[in-house]
């Protein structure tokens, strides 16, 4: 119900200096709520800064309840070598010795750097970026799964387009291959990344690559992903850090609805789509590994891996077991 919503308020992107003061509107307008608070079992945040309005929120209204900590993504902030660095890791390894379970959502986070980096030595859960089976019912009976194993190849990018590289990349492989490939974009263009100027400037002249703007998850996925050969689960946007440590929600939504991966090597995301035959990852260069294995890639050995798709469960892109899995632990 709407009344159960207490909005905090809005924050910045990667301008800290201007969202430290919105947090403390934040943690004002949560002990608004402080019998909730009181209440509580579990709270459960998303990242660092709103565990510190969770945090503080709670201990001023006298709450007890278990703080559960989610990283979906590792900031850059929190790997610079700099002063800023320093305090945000020192400020988010108190959280976590305040923290009963942190939650995230790419092993890699753990493996390299909440172990390696924070010290971090507690529980924690794997909750994957799968497509939740509870918003599903809406969208099952339109899914077509199916495709025509024959070029044109078309790849799909979807999400939040932030990747300028990315986008760099898929238009030199549309020049390279013309007639014999389609590129489709569809989602929220990220302005910070990439400027709308320069998406414009991209796809002027290229018949071959369009965007389709903003959709609705899961509502507009079976429209969105119909023909679509390949889901482009490439980033660069931070490079050999959380970029390459990742497993994006693209990776499974593509596979539910039939789209095999192209991703990188010598990421999360290559080494999980070659090894569980999801898609292909390729070396650098980028733009020239993926436009050879497209002139190269025959109908016979698409319809083989993709047949090898559709044969998976469908726990392999749906959350069926994590979060259950996750709120039995809780309880």
């Amino acid at each position: 119900m709407a009344d159960d919503i207490v909005p905090l308020g809005l924050t910045v992107d990667r301008n800290y200096a201007r969202r430290l003061p919105r947090l403390a509107v934040g943690i004002a307008r949560a002990l608004r709520r402080r019998r909730d608070l009181r209440g509580a079992d579990v709270i459960y945040v998303r990242n660092l800064d709103m565990a510190l309005v969770a945090w503080t929120a709670a201990r001023l209204a006298g709450s007890r309840a278990r703080l559960v900590y989610e990283v979906l993504d590792i900031q850059r902030l929190m790997v610079r070598p700099d002063a800023p660095g320093r305090i945000a890791r020192a400020v988010e390894r108190w959280i976590l010795g305040r923290s009963d379970l942190l939650v995230v959502s790419a092993p890699d986070f753990i493996d390299r750097y909440f172990r390696p980096v924070q010290g971090f030595a507690g529980a924690w859960h794997l909750l994957e970026n799968k497509v939740m089976g509870h918003r599903l019912g809406e969208v099952t009976t339109r899914l077509d799964r199916t495709r025509t194993a024959e070029p044109p190849w078309v790849i799909g990018w979807f999400g939040t387009l932030r990747c300028r590289r990315s986008l760099t990349i898929l238009a030199a492989i549309a020049d390279a291959l013309g007639d014999s490939v389609r590129i489709v974009l569809a989602g929220r263009l990220s302005e910070e990344d990439i400027a709308p100027r320069a998406l414009a400037d991209t796809l002027d002249g290229r018949p071959n690559m369009s965007f389709r703007g903003p959709y609705a998850n899961p509502r507009d996925l079976p429209e969105i992903y119909s023909g679509i050969h390949f889901s482009w689960a490439v980033d660069y946007l931070d490079d050999g850090l959380n970029s390459d440590w990742l497993l994006p929600n693209r990776l499974y939504e593509g596979g539910l609805c039939g789209a095999l991966t192209l991703a990188r090597a010598a990421t999360a995301t290559g080494r999980y789509a070659v090894s569980e035959r999801l898609g292909w990852a390729f070396p650098e260069p980028l733009a020239d590994s993926v436009t050879a294995f497209l002139r190269t890639l025959t109908p016979e050995a698409y319809a083989e891996r993709h047949a090898g798709l559709l044969g998976r469960d469908l726990g392999t892109f749906v959350d069926v077991g994590g979060m259950r899995d996750l709120l039995v632990r809780l309880d």
